[in-house]
């Protein structure tokens, strides 16, 4: 009967005792029950157990093995600068440094763990997170720290490095015949972005190329002082002026200079070239501005091509220090490229950049706002200067109708010289006129400019 007894010996290992069992009555159930009940060792006695096991005692040193390889593989990439790919792949470095805490915290669980009391353990905890708190802290410290040390002055860095990255250009695998990297360095001049370097002698393209101290694709330096009785034409433009796939002292203005000084009318006729590759109007002005002023010119030719509307062939982007979605300080320790891209004033060509990053002031001369607002401070500069301005060049009907807006002369490639007056291939209505191209318009220019009255020199003039 169910009351008479207590379950012994079934099929789920319970014991039961009758009811009539001695053991009611003189008190030892107790001990029956626990003799009668097996006690099961707990999870704490099981890993002690474990731990100090040979078993043990190898999953203990391989924990601390895997702990080990993890943070070197870390310390790889933070030394690679990104992925390390000698001898084997390493990535992804915070899941590693995760994995290496996990392995940390299991090695001393099995090591040192197992003789803690519950006591111990809560105070090992406190000690973790403690740990954890002040890790947090110092990276968050060095977040901002470096973040104000890059606003402060990584502008003059970016320089520094620009420079220091064209000096050993040489040394470089050139795989291009148009190096324009080999060719400019960063202007000190943010607002002028990038410049031709000074004293080159070199095959650019398959073609001879100088420059003179300060940087003009010109065979010699001229004086800054005025010559008596000289004509100085200062020409502003891209790599139409500049003479992009022709030899040295073959651009028009370079012949300009050398057809008025034939004529040996006792008169020094001088042509600057100011022009440098992927100039935009907004640059070339800027570019007279802070260096061209100082020559004094009488004449200054703006070479005009059709990109003077967009951004310039190389264009600074600035530093995002506030960015919210980025780390600055993992980037430079684990993602260097990246660090340089989103951390660096760097500059980029026309075919590789993010206009948001461009600076506001770049972008305000593209288009024909920013053309119209360039040309009217030339003209500014030209009355206050007491020098005329001329646009030259092949010009779609914005460009003309920016010239008529403004009353600034302008000779239209397209209008004044009949289409089959010419070889086609000279290409004098593309951006880079043959060197036959450049004599043909090397004469008209001539032309046009005497037409105008404009070669008279300045102490003769009434």
């Amino acid at each position: 009967m169910a009351e008479d007894a207590l379950l012994r010996g079934n099929s789920r290992g319970y014991n039961f005792f009758p009811l009539s069992d001695p053991a009611w009555r003189d008190g030892s159930f107790g001990e029956r029950l626990a003799e009668a009940v097996p006690v099961r060792p707990g999870a704490h006695s099981l890993l002690k157990r474990f731990a100090s096991s040979l078993p043990g005692r190898l999953a203990a040193w391989a924990l601390l093995a895997a702990c080990l390889f993890s943070l070197a593989q870390v310390a790889l990439i933070a030394w690679a600068g990104g992925e390390w790919t000698r001898w084997f792949h390493a990535r992804n470095p915070l899941s590693r440094l995760l994995f290496a805490s996990l392995c940390a915290l299991s090695w001393h669980a099995l090591r040192r763990g197992v003789g803690y009391a519950p006591g111990e353990w809560a105070e090992f905890g406190g000690k973790i997170a403690l740990a954890l708190f002040g890790v947090g802290a110092g990276l968050a410290a060095g977040e901002v720290l470096l973040r104000v040390y890059l606003q402060r002055t990584q502008s003059r860095q970016s320089i520094a490095r620009l420079d220091a990255g064209a000096a050993d250009a040489g040394q470089r695998r050139i795989r291009s015949t148009h190096p324009m990297a080999v060719i400019v360095r960063r202007s000190a001049n943010p607002k002028l972005v990038y410049e031709l370097k000074p004293n080159l002698d070199m095959e650019f393209g398959h073609r001879t190329l100088r420059t003179n101290s300060m940087g003009l694709r010109e065979s010699r330096d001229y004086p800054v002082e005025r010559q008596p009785r000289s004509v100085r034409i200062i020409g502003l433009g891209d790599s139409g002026i500049f003479g992009w796939g022709v030899n040295q002292d073959e651009d028009y203005l370079s012949v300009l200079e050398s057809n008025l000084n034939r004529r040996a009318d006792g008169v020094l006729y001088e042509a600057l070239n100011f022009g440098v590759p992927g100039y935009n109007t907004q640059l070339e002005v800027e570019s007279l501005r802070c260096r061209g002023l100082a020559f004094k010119p009488d004449i200054v030719i703006v070479g005009w091509c059709d990109n003077d509307f967009g951004l310039p062939f190389f264009i600074p982007q600035e530093g995002q220090w506030r960015r919210k979605d980025v780390s600055f300080l993992y980037a430079l320790l684990f993602d260097r490229e990246k660090f340089a891209d989103i951390a660096l004033c760097d500059v980029r060509d026309q075919r590789d950049y993010d206009q948001s990053r461009v600076p506001e002031d770049i972008r305000g001369g593209v288009d024909v706002a920013g053309v119209k607002q360039a040309l009217t401070d030339l003209t500014r500069m030209g009355r206050e200067q007491g020098f005329h301005v001329l646009v030259f060049g092949s010009m779609r009907r914005e460009a003309v109708d920016i010239c008529r807006e403004l009353r600034i002369p302008y000779f239209n490639i397209r209008e004044r010289i009949p289409a089959d007056r010419y070889p086609k291939e000279y290409n004098i209505y593309f951006m880079h006129p043959r060197a036959e191209g450049h004599r043909v318009l090397a004469r008209h220019l001539e032309e046009e400019l005497d037409r105008l009255g404009w070669l008279t020199p300045r102490e003769a003039a009434p």
